[in-house]
């Protein structure tokens, strides 16, 4: 195989809320104005006017001042590319993290790659969401999202090919909880992925919970041929999620410091430096919540050149669900005009028109942990 081709098939993952916790550890221990804001300068910044990204008629008061919801993207791209531009890169993972600003609680959403959305740009389709980000950057992203799930999301954080292994190297590893039937599935990633980028390991070769390298833990996160699919592949990569957090914490000023050197100049943010400082101020205050995927109740046909594709099943019923998982205390909410008009017009164009039902639901709310 052809080291093009190798690289191609070099899946990433969404892993960026370390990138706060990593800001967040950093303000408390003590780090300076000075410091601080010089080493978030070393992000790729997007300066594009916030106020210009649609969000849903639909958000209501308590989801406009209750959470912060930022759009979490992992790319598949590599040496440096821009990661705030359109035409560089599809969105291999996304994650939505939705913080309670009152209780602090973040939950944690994965959009499968493959969900079937209506495309935000001048003439909607209908697509893989992965696309979104190729089409239109991550403006056309998190207007997707926004589109199909009646969000209100204008903060983004999109990481590139090494930092989640740069990132669990500088902290020292991670515990994760092995399962038999994933060793050979994660071999075969590492030794891809040690041929990609030239970051060597040794295998990971007994099941059971144990410490695994950056390189390590990444292919676990990467593993998709076992078990259900791309669905317990976002299960992974959640706990991976809730490892890197736990590890980060306990971590001292020099860590965290090695950590951000590493991260930070593969990371794009339009979040302001003020922003990120605010959120700061909360750190030892938040606690990792219930996790799902979205969406929750779905079939997977193939649709001719638009490929294998993940259909909401349907997505009203599942942007109902969604909304009640982040906000549950928001009972105001209806779903708008324009997710009713999609949820038709994915109906007609798929055939697939079933409600939700809890019985085809793929992963029901869970805690992230090294257990699973």
């Amino acid at each position: 195989m052809s080291r093009s081709r190798r690289k191609n098939k070099n899946k990433k993952l969404g892993i960026i809320l370390l990138l706060e916790i990593l800001i967040f550890i950093g303000l408390v221990v003590g780090y300076g104005w000075y410091y601080l804001n010089h080493t978030l300068d070393k992000m790729q910044s997007d300066d594009t006017d916030k106020s210009e990204i649609d969000v849903s008629d639909a958000v209501t008061e308590t989801m406009k001042k209750g959470y912060t919801t930022i759009a979490l993207f992992g790319l598949d791209t590599r040496d440096k590319a821009d990661m705030t531009r359109e035409g560089v890169a599809h969105s291999d993972a996304v994650i939505i993290a939705s913080i309670n600003n009152d209780s602090k609680e973040v939950k944690l959403v994965s959009v499968y790659r493959d969900c079937f959305m209506e495309m935000a740009r001048p003439t909607p389709s209908t697509q893989k969401f992965t696309h979104a980000y190729f089409l239109g950057g991550p403006t056309c992203a998190i207007e997707t999202l926004n589109r199909n799930l009646d969000l209100n999301i204008t903060d983004y954080v999109s990481v590139d090919f090494k930092a989640l292994t740069n990132a669990i190297d500088a902290l020292g590893g991670i515990t994760i909880n092995v399962k038999e039937n994933e060793l050979n599935n994660l071999n075969h990633n590492l030794q891809e992925q040690i041929e990609v980028t030239g970051i060597a390991s040794d295998g990971v070769w007994s099941a059971g919970e144990q410490t695994l390298n950056g390189a390590q833990a990444t292919a676990y996160a990467r593993i998709r041929k076992v078990g259900n699919g791309d669905f317990e592949r976002t299960q992974r990569q959640r706990a991976v999620i809730s490892a890197m957090i736990a590890k980060a914490k306990e971590s001292n000023l020099s860590t965290i410091e090695d950590v951000i050197n590493e991260v930070f100049p593969q990371v794009a943010t339009n979040m302001t430096n003020g922003q990120l400082i605010k959120l700061a101020a909360d750190l030892f205050e938040y606690d990792l919540g219930d996790n799902i995927g979205f969406p929750l109740s779905n079939q997977t046909p193939t649709l001719g050149s638009k490929g294998s594709v993940v259909v909401p099943a349907d997505l009203l019923s599942n942007v109902r669900h969604l909304h009640e998982f982040l906000f549950p205390e928001d009972t105001d909410y209806t779903p708008s005009s324009q997710v009713q008009r999609i949820s038709a017009d994915i109906t007609n164009e798929t055939g697939i028109g079933d409600e939700f039902t809890e019985d085809k639901t793929t992963e029901a709310p869970t805690q992230t942990n090294s257990g699973q």
